[in-house]
């Protein structure tokens, strides 16, 4: 019979990567040309399906899906066991003749972003399709989705990727219905519409301001999510101007919205929260200011549920942790931190240059200037290092504007950041299809003398701390599960260093006339 409506995503979403959500990155690699990342390894291995029940239900599944099958149900679209959120590998049994729309969330459906960018694709370290795009399309071909579409359901797809998808696209994938924003309001209508008929198809629903949910309409969890996922606040804005969160406004959810979905987690069998939101320090504040008491509420609260054994963060700004050192080493004690015991978070550098963030990142330093930029991520550095704090920050390469010596502003600031356990990622800004402003750039083949200096500072910087991060984060992990992460970091370290050290020298041969003796003359060409 199936369930009436049936959600899902690709096999890179619907995986709890053992409970570190960091490693999902992973699956925005080429498909091919990265060994150690194989896919064999890495869907076998690592990204291993979530599990389900006998109906072929999720027992945990990403965030956003499960705040679809919320929203479809508080606003009486489908009655809770009228819908099911399943893998792929579930999907024959959930899906059959009662079934009207079969949604699909997605993060990189055609390997845009900035991750996938970076590794795979037309512009990254290797020309082949990301695992991101690749799992997605096999989805959305997939006998199952396809013969039940023939039959009449329709298929709809949302989630931060939807803006990759044109009507052309849609065309080639079988997708009825993209819906790009947040869903909360929209989804409901755009269910009902697709299941009595009344929506016309093909089309793309862009969520306007006015439909963007308030903290109350953001429905409560009716599940578990991959990696024990809540959401605190929502948006950012502070208006960087290449980062769709920072341009929207931010929003808090009440706490015992917080507390009812960490209920939620506890109840289908996860112990560690991760609390998402762009900034967690900012939970509570504004835009610019923070609220250090009720970030500690927040944090008590979350820890006072009864089954909850640990709490760890999405994303911390480095200017909040600069500015509130006080407030980052009561979170330690609350959390009871140590060096083995360390909690990691997401964050952004982007760049060394404080001419760079006056000119797209102005606000972005707050309550500091953009000149103290390289001082402020530093202090902030530090501060998170010795509250067993650790940073997986990015960099974004050919900003709009970039010259080498904004790149070697960058290398600079990497350099003095060395002595801090943390890991740097490089990400390329590729600018927007049909953008005639801004020129994409290809990682390797257009990099100049100035951006390999910067590739070989990074890459010692995460080689010294790769291993000791792999062995403490093993520790959290089964014997089976944390043998397997010690040796895959080994093996990395081997083959990135072995595999850098001749692109390198071949680099330097093709570069050295352009060089002194060897090293980089700054103020050169762009």
């Amino acid at each position: 019979m199936g369930f009436k409506v049936v959600l899902t995503a690709d096999r890179t979403l619907m995986s709890d990567y053992f409970g570190g959500l960091f490693l999902g990155f992973m699956t925005t690699a080429p498909k091919k040309g990265f060994p150690l990342l194989h896919p064999s390894i890495l869907f076998n291995f690592i990204a291993k399906p979530v599990p389900s029940d006998k109906e072929g239900r999720a027992l945990l599944a990403p965030h956003g899906l499960r705040r679809v099958e919320a929203t479809l149900v508080e606003a009486g679209v489908v009655k809770r066991e009228e819908v099911a959120v399943a893998t792929p590998d579930s999907l024959p049994k959930v899906i059959g003749s009662e079934t009207k729309v079969i949604g699909v969330s997605t993060n990189d459906p055609l390997g845009l972003g900035p991750s996938s960018s970076t590794l795979a694709g037309p512009y990254g370290v290797i020309h082949e399709e990301p695992m991101s795009a690749w799992k997605f399309r096999e989805l959305l071909t997939s006998r199952s989705i396809q013969e039940e579409r023939r039959r009449g359901a329709k298929v709809v797809v949302g989630g931060p990727g939807a803006w990759q998808l044109s009507l052309k696209d849609m065309a080639a994938l079988g997708i009825d219905v993209v819906v790009d924003g947040e869903a909360e309001l929209v989804a409901p209508r755009v269910f009902r519409g697709l299941m009595d008929g009344s929506l016309k198809t093909p089309c793309i629903v862009k969520v306007p301001p006015s439909e963007t949910p308030t903290p109350r309409q953001i429905p409560r969890l009716l599940g578990a999510t991959v990696g024990g996922l809540v959401e605190a606040s929502r948006g950012c804005g502070r208006g960087c101007k290449f980062c769709l969160p920072t341009l929207r406004r931010l929003r808090h959810r009440p706490l015992d919205d917080i507390l009812a979905d960490v209920e939620v987690n506890v109840r289908f069998g996860k112990r560690t929260i991760c609390l998402h939101a762009e900034d967690a320090l900012r939970y509570g504040g504004t835009a610019l200011e923070v609220k250090a008491d009720k970030v500690v509420e927040l944090f008590k609260k979350v820890l006072g549920v009864p089954g909850v054994e640990n709490v760890g963060i999405s994303h911390a700004a480095l200017s909040s942790i600069a500015s509130h050192p006080k407030l980052v080493e009561e979170l330690s004690e609350l959390l009871g931190l140590t060096k083995t015991r360390w909690m990691g978070y997401q964050t952004g550098i982007e760049t060394g240059s404080p001419r760079l963030m006056e000119r797209h990142m102005y606000m972005k330093p707050y309550p500091f200037k953009p000149k103290d930029w390289p001082e402020v991520v530093e202090q902030s550095f530090a501060i998170s290092v010795d509250n067993n704090w650790i940073p997986c920050a990015t960099l974004i390469i050919n900003l709009p504007g970039e010259t080498a010596d904004d790149v070697m502003d960058t290398v600079e600031l990497v350099e003095r950041l060395k002595p801090y356990k943390s890991f740097i990622v490089p990400l390329l800004y590729v600018p927007p299809p049909g953008s005639k402003d801004h020129k994409a750039m290809r990682m390797l083949e257009d990099a100049g003398p100035h951006h390999w200096e910067l590739y070989r500072v990074v890459l010692e910087h995460n080689l010294k701390w790769l291993v000791e991060l792999a062995d403490d984060y093993s520790s959290y992990l089964g014997p089976l599960a944390g043998a397997f992460i010690r040796w895959l970091a080994r093996a990395i370290k081997v083959y990135v260093s072995r595999k850098a050290a001749k692109a390198f020298k071949r680099r330097l041969a093709i570069t050295q006339t352009a060089q002194v003796g060897g090293l980089i003359v700054r103020g050169g060409a762009p």
